[in-house]
């Protein structure tokens, strides 16, 4: 039987976020839309980059279409709400309200998502904070508040592990704030110091799914390599799914219970498994083609049958 070719898979967002390559991608997306107002609505649907992003660039989206050369395509209306307005409260009026929200939310931690969250209605947002007392930890702690424990160093294989795991919980790229709650153990800043930036770590971990191959080292049982016998075995052979092959066939299923249909982007405590369909205690191979995806519930009890 012919080898099937992996399936590679490309990021629809940018892999640089350099001020000329958000500046470029301005340029391109104004391109499509010659004629008539350039907003943010338009921008954000053909654009690999957020309106966000650009807003915190460089300050407003008016600002942004200035120093693209594109300020002839906004309006005096564009230019009043895209400006931010300065905060003028003092450094205690900030503290109290951190700890307002703090009391109302019933948590002595707050994230950078509970301070931008609108609903929330702070007068300021995580950038004041970061101007006034130099990161968001300062502004956490002079408010007397706890901050994030997700400051440790990670290996290149948890993170990709953490990152497979969020993938997984929404059913697409993971955005950056969102690596900041559960199931994520792994912070945003984290990947941002390994990899020198978010989308550049997720163009690294689709690079990992694409470049796995179907050999790999021999192990013992702990998975120290055996030097006395430094050779290959095929993957399919090991009981252990790798990585990219994990993140093939969830994505295969697009990652659902192939059973019920349940997944965690809608039901937050469904958890998604790779599973043998002939098990591999039975002689079954770890390949594409004898894998599946199931939920916790479904795979309850299964064992080593291989008939449902």
């Amino acid at each position: 039987m012919a080898d099937t070719p992996k399936p590679t898979f490309e990021l629809n967002r940018l892999t640089e976020y350099s001020d000329d390559a958000v500046l470029e991608e301005l340029r391109r997306v104004s391109a499509l839309v010659p004629e008539g107002v350039f907003t943010e609505s338009i921008f954000e649907k053909h654009a690999l980059v957020g309106r966000n992003t650009v807003r915190r660039r460089f300050g407003s989206w008016f600002k942004a279409l200035e120093r693209a050369g594109l300020s002839g395509r906004s309006s005096d209306e564009i230019k009043t709400r895209g400006a931010t307005p300065s905060v003028r409260m003092s450094d205690q009026d900030i503290l109290a309200d951190l700890r307002r929200l703090a009391e109302l939310l019933g948590t002595d931690q707050l994230t950078n998502r509970d301070i931008n969250n609108s609903e929330n209605k702070l007068r300021f947002s995580s950038t004041t904070l970061r101007k006034r007392w130099g990161s968001l930890k300062g502004a956490l702690e002079s408010a007397g508040l706890k901050t994030s424990a997700l400051g440790r160093r990670y290996s290149d294989g948890e993170c990709y592990d953490n990152l497979l795991k969020v993938w997984t919980h929404y059913g697409r790229p993971p955005m950056y704030k969102e690596m900041s709650h559960p199931p994520s153990v792994v912070g945003g800043k984290a990947y941002m110091s390994r990899f020198g930036g978010w989308n550049k770590a997720l163009s690294a971990f689709v690079a990992k799914v694409n470049s796995e191959t179907d050999l790999l080292p021999e192990c013992r049982d702990n998975d120290v390599l055996q030097p006395e016998k430094p050779k290959e075995i095929i993957a399919e052979d090991r009981r252990d799914i790798a990585l990219g092959l994990r993140f093939r066939v969830l994505n295969r299923d697009k990652f659902k219970c192939v059973l019920c249909g349940d997944h965690p982007a809608r039901n937050p405590e469904c958890v998604l498994h790779v599973d043998h369909i002939l098990p591999w205690s039975r002689g079954g191979k770890t390949r594409e083609d004898n894998l599946r995806t199931l939920c916790s519930v479904c795979n309850i009890g299964r064992g080593n049958r291989f008939t449902d």
